[in-house]
């Protein structure tokens, strides 16, 4: 009864007041920067995209959830340059109505244009939205029990067609192991546009190594994939001499500052024209002067 009232209560804030209620959900995000951030349990990549990202870049956010990432796409390119897709109804109206002028979609997105079955699980008899997924036979160590919902499919190539998306900067996808599929789904997007890819890959959704997707995603894009040291602050190349289940050690889950799970895939020809050393520079100029 006491979760009902506090959904209503919330569900009300949200419809009268959604700038004061987005104003309070972002507050964290809002003053987030090089040197607080390590004291917070937040991605790190929320504050790596404002280099990825130019005036006129068009994002693309693949599992949007919270819309965290959105929010801090906002105060970099116009609203109308963002597109989003969020399958979960609850979480889907939430972002129409806190964000109004992006393109926010109630799809999944896969490697066909289908219909399917979206599972949002349980733990210990609370739904957690975070961690919906397309993959309903996976099952995670804490999960009690589940609810399935039936969702449209799309694909990002279908995404490019119908809106005539043009300068693709920026894809970020996390959406709970169906990321192959997602990018399988992207094929002439990725070749024609080359955009940056910050994919959440886990090894714990997959019954391959996600160094071979890693891999076949370099080659097969003319990318290099790094991942965010949170220590050093700086991104490195060395997946492939890395140990997987020591980067993804379940004893540092929830723990985004030990727990690697994002992967970034930058353009080669964008590397070769010193990208990344530039974004170095930058991150330890903005660390000296927000200290």
């Amino acid at each position: 009864m006491l979760s009902k009232l506090k959904s209503i209560k919330k569900s009300l804030y949200l419809s009268i007041f959604p700038k004061l209620y987005k104003k309070n959900f972002y507050k964290k995000l809002a003053s987030l920067n090089w040197v607080n951030i390590q004291s917070k349990n937040i991605e790190n990549e929320l504050l790596l995209i404002q280099y990825f990202l130019g005036k006129d870049s068009v994002f693309i956010d693949v599992g949007a959830n919270l819309g965290h990432y959105i929010y801090k796409a906002e105060q970099i390119i116009e609203s109308h340059n963002i597109h989003a897709f969020e399958p979960h109804p609850v979480l889907n109206k939430q972002l129409k109505t806190i964000f109004k002028g992006v393109h926010i979609y109630q799809k999944a997105l896969s490697d066909k244009i289908s219909t399917a079955q979206f599972k949002i699980p349980y733990f210990n008899k609370k739904e957690v939205h975070t961690r919906g997924t397309l993959k309903i036979d996976s099952r995670e160590e804490e999960e009690t029990s589940f609810k399935l919902i039936d969702v449209n499919i799309s694909t990002l190539d279908t995404l490019v067609i119908e809106n005539n998306l043009k300068k693709i900067s920026l894809i970020k996808i996390d959406v709970e192991g169906a990321e192959f599929e997602v990018i399988n789904g992207a094929k002439s997007l990725i070749q024609q546009y080359q955009p940056i890819l910050i994919i959440e890959i886990e090894q714990r959704h997959h019954d391959t190594p996600i160094l071979n997707f890693i891999e076949g995603l370099e080659k097969s894009g003319d990318y290099t994939c790094f991942y965010f040291d949170t220590l050093k602050k700086t991104l490195k190349s060395d997946i492939a001499f890395q140990d997987i289940s020591v980067l993804q050690s379940q004893d540092n889950h929830g723990n985004n500052r030990k727990f690697i799970n994002n992967f970034i895939f930058i353009p080669n020809e964008k590397i070769e024209n010193g990208y990344v050393k530039n974004i170095h520079e930058q991150i330890n100029k903005e660390s000296k002067i927000e200290q």
